[in-house]
C-alpha cells in the first residue's frame, strides 16, 4: 500500500488530502483545509505557517507529496518547434521563449507537455520562477516533506478529467476559480492544448461571471489563432477553489456562462467526476469536496499517470535526465541488451564447441588405451590409467634397461678377444651394442667352433646368457656364418 500526500497551494489556501492507495482502490484517510488569512499577525510567512500546522494535524510519514505552485505564479505559453526528443525541444526552448516572458529566462524554471506531433511539434510550456519553487520546497523541507512532482493545480484536474473522467470528454473548456485569479484550461481530443491564467477581482457573481466570459472568449480566439482547425467544445465545466464564493455565487456564474456560451456548462467534483477509484474514507460534514477538488487533481498524477508539467525537476535530477533522455537511454539500453545476448550466445557456442572437441579427444585417448592394453577392460581415467601403466613398465624394466651400461665397448672387445683360444679361426665381422645385449656376427671354421666360442664366453662376467641366433655354413667360402646374442650382466 503507498501513501499520497497531495498539497494544493491557492491564492488564500491551502489544502491537503492524505490518500492510502491500494489494489482496492484509493481512500482519503484525512484532509486538512487552511485559510492563510487565520495565521496570527506575527506570522510573516504564512505558507511555512499552514505548512506546519498541516504536517501536525496529518500523518504524513513515509507519503509521496506531489505539490501545486500558485497557479498565478505560472506563465503559459504554446511554441512549434523542430524537434521531437525531449532534450533537443528542453534545450531549445529557452531560446524560443526568451522574447515572450516577463522575465529573464535564466529566473524561470521551465516544463512542457507535448501536444501533437508531425512535421512540427506543437508544445505547451509552463514557467514559474525559480526563487519561487524553492521557497516552497525549503518550507517543505523544513517539516520533512520532500515533494517528488511539483505542477499546477488547474492544469492537473484538466489532465484529469481529459484522463480518467466519467463520462469521459474529449473537447471542453476547465474553468478553476480562485479568490483572487481563474485559470482556464482548453482540452482538444483528450490532450491539454492551452491553458491561460488571469485576474478575477472578488466581486458579485454576475460581474464575475462576464469577466470570465471575456476571459474565455478570449482563450478560445488564442487557440484558434494558434491552431489550424476549429475548437467545439462539448461543455464548460467550473470548479471553485475559494471558500468565499457560495453554492448562490456559483450558481450566478454557471447561468451567465450558459447565457454566453451555447454549450452545457456545469460545476465540477473531482470525487465523483474523475474516476479514480474513490472509496469511503473517514470523512465528516466538514469535508467540503470542492475545496479538494485541486487536491485530487494533483493525486491523479500519482494515481492515474498521466502526464503534467513537473516544476520539481530541478530537484531530482535523474528524474530531470530520464525524461530528456528518455528515447536515448531507451536505445541505448536495447543496444546493449542485445550485445550481452550475442556475447553470451558466442559464449555459449564456443563453450558447445569446447564440449565436443573434449569428448573427442577422450574418445580417441580411451580408443588409444584399448589398442595399447587390450588387457585392461575397466576404462575410467585413460589417460591416468595410460600414465599408471607406462610407469609401470618403466619399473619393470628399470634393471634390463641399465644393465651393463657402465661397460665400454673397447672392454667388450677385449674380453671377447681374451676368452676366445688364439687357434680358433675366428673373424667378426659386425658387433651391435644395446643398453643390455651385444650381437656378434662373422665367420668360423666349423659348427663345432661356433659352440667352443659359446662356452668361453659363457665364462665371462660380462655376460650373463649367450644364445647362438644362427649359424650356417656358406659353401662359397667354406666357412661357418654365425650370430650369438650376448646379454650383458649387472656392472
Amino acid at each position: 500500500m503507498s501513501r499520497i500526500l497531495s498539497i494544493d497551494i491557492r491564492d488564500e489556501t491551502v489544502s491537503g488530502l492524505l490518500i492510502s492507495s491500494n489494489l482496492k482502490g484509493n481512500q482519503i484517510d484525512s484532509f486538512c483545509h487552511i485559510r492563510l488569512a487565520e495565521a496570527p499577525s506575527d506570522i510573516e510567512n504564512r505558507l511555512f505557517w499552514a505548512i506546519s500546522r498541516m504536517a501536525g494535524e496529518m500523518d504524513v510519514t513515509g507519503s509521496t507529496c506531489i505539490l501545486s505552485v500558485l497557479p498565478a505564479d505560472v506563465i503559459y505559453r504554446n511554441v512549434t518547434v523542430p524537434f521531437k526528443e525531449r532534450r533537443k525541444i528542453m534545450q531549445l526552448l529557452p531560446f524560443e521563449l526568451e522574447s515572450s516572458l516577463p522575465s529573464a529566462v535564466e529566473e524561470l524554471t521551465i516544463d512542457f507537455n507535448i501536444v501533437r506531433k508531425s512535421d512540427y511539434t506543437d508544445i505547451i510550456a509552463a514557467a514559474v520562477k525559480t526563487e519561487t519553487v524553492n521557497e516552497i520546497v525549503d518550507v517543505l523541507k523544513s517539516v520533512d516533506i520532500n515533494p517528488r512532482h511539483i505542477s499546477v493545480s488547474p492544469v492537473a484536474e484538466a489532465n484529469c478529467l481529459a484522463r480518467a473522467g466519467t463520462p469521459r470528454a474529449e473537447d471542453f473548456i476547465y474553468a478553476s476559480i480562485d479568490d483572487n485569479s481563474a485559470t482556464a484550461c482548453i482540452v482538444c481530443s483528450g490532450k491539454l492544448h492551452l491553458a491561460r491564467t488571469f485576474k478575477l477581482p472578488r466581486t458579485p457573481s454576475e460581474h464575475r461571471a462576464a469577466r470570465l466570459k471575456k476571459e474565455l472568449s478570449r482563450v478560445i480566439s488564442a487557440f484558434e489563432t494558434i491552431y489550424d482547425f476549429d475548437f467545439h467544445p462539448e461543455q464548460i465545466m467550473i470548479s471553485c477553489a475559494s471558500a468565499h464564493t457560495t453554492d448562490e455565487e456559483m450558481a450566478g456564474i454557471v447561468s451567465g456562462l450558459k447565457n454566453a456560451f451555447d454549450v452545457n456548462v456545469r460545476t465540477i467534483d473531482m470525487f465523483t467526476d474523475a474516476n479514480l477509484k474513490m472509496i469511503p474514507g473517514p470523512m465528516d460534514d466538514a469535508f467540503e469536496h470542492r475545496l479538494y477538488n485541486g487536491a485530487l487533481g494533483l493525486a491523479g498524477i500519482e494515481i492515474a499517470r498521466f502526464e503534467a508539467f513537473n516544476f520539481g525537476q530541478g530537484h531530482f535530477f535523474f528524474q530531470k535526465y530520464w525524461l530528456e533522455n528518455k528515447t536515448e537511454l531507451i536505445t541505448a539500453g536495447v543496444f546493449f541488451v542485445l550485445i550481452f545476448v550475442l556475447i553470451m550466445a558466442n559464449a555459449i557456442v564456443q563453450v558447445r564447441s569446447l564440449e565436443a572437441r573434449v569428448q573427442k579427444l577422450d574418445s580417441e585417448i580411451a580408443g588409444i588405451f584399448r589398442t595399447t592394453f587390450p588387457e585392461d577392460t575397466r576404462i575410467i581415467d585413460p589417460l591416468q590409467q595410460m600414465r599408471v601403466e607406462i610407469e609401470q613398465i618403466k619399473q619393470k624394466n628399470a634393471i634390463s634397461a641399465n644393465a651393463g651400461i657402465n661397460v665400454a665397448n673397447i672392454e667388450i672387445l677385449n674380453e671377447i678377444s681374451r676368452r676366445i683360444p688364439s687357434e680358433i679361426d675366428l673373424l667378426i665381422t659386425n658387433l651391435v651394442r644395446s643398453d643390455d645385449n651385444v650381437t656378434i656376427s662373422g665367420t668360423i671354421s666349423t659348427f663345432q667352433a661356433v659352440d667352443e666360442v659359446k662356452g668361453q664366453l659363457e665364462k665371462s662376467p660380462l655376460f650373463e646368457r649367450i644364445t647362438i641366433s644362427s649359424a650356417n655354413m656358406d659353401n662359397t667360402i667354406n666357412r661357418v656364418r654365425f650370430r650369438i646374442r650376448a646379454d650383458l650382466a649387472d656392472i
